[in-house]
């Protein structure tokens, strides 16, 4: 068995990772054009994830400024276990929910250590970038 590993979105977890869009990764459910867009075009699927002139949809209908972030995901051979999506940069909207640091565990691999594993990678990146603070938000409902 591979060793796990920390790797930037690669078509070769496409099944993996689009498994685990379909499993409820995030909070918030992925549309499923999105699902669909990551299964027939992960290309473009990675490309219009971090577009720049395309703004985010809050829960709430708002639409506010993309910022850019670098995703880093952890994987296990050709498995996707989770992401952390990296945010040097912070808006208004990222300061008050979501903060420099997402992160998530695909839903069957929870509770493994994963996310604790994700988290320290992704501080240790930031720090790397300069960062000597982050903020990382978290729903009072989050285990």
């Amino acid at each position: 068995m591979a060793p796990l590993s920390f790797t930037q979105p690669d078509i070769k977890y496409k099944d993996s990772y689009v498994e685990a869009l379909r499993e409820g990764l995030y909070l918030e459910p992925v549309k499923e054009k999105d699902i669909l867009l990551a299964e027939k075009d992960f290309y473009k699927y990675i490309a219009q994830r971090n577009d720049l002139s395309r703004p985010v949809t809050l829960p709430d209908g708002t639409k506010v400024r993309r910022v850019g972030q670098l995703d880093v995901w952890l994987v296990d051979g050709q498995k996707f276990l989770g992401l952390a999506s990296l945010r040097p940069e912070l808006n208004d909207s990222l300061l008050k929910r979501g903060g420099n640091i997402g992160y998530a565990v695909k839903k069957g691999e929870r509770r493994k250590g994963y996310g604790k594993l994700i988290l320290k990678h992704a501080l240790e990146r930031l720090e790397a970038l300069g960062l000597e603070k982050v903020l990382i938000t978290c729903d009072d409902d989050n285990l």
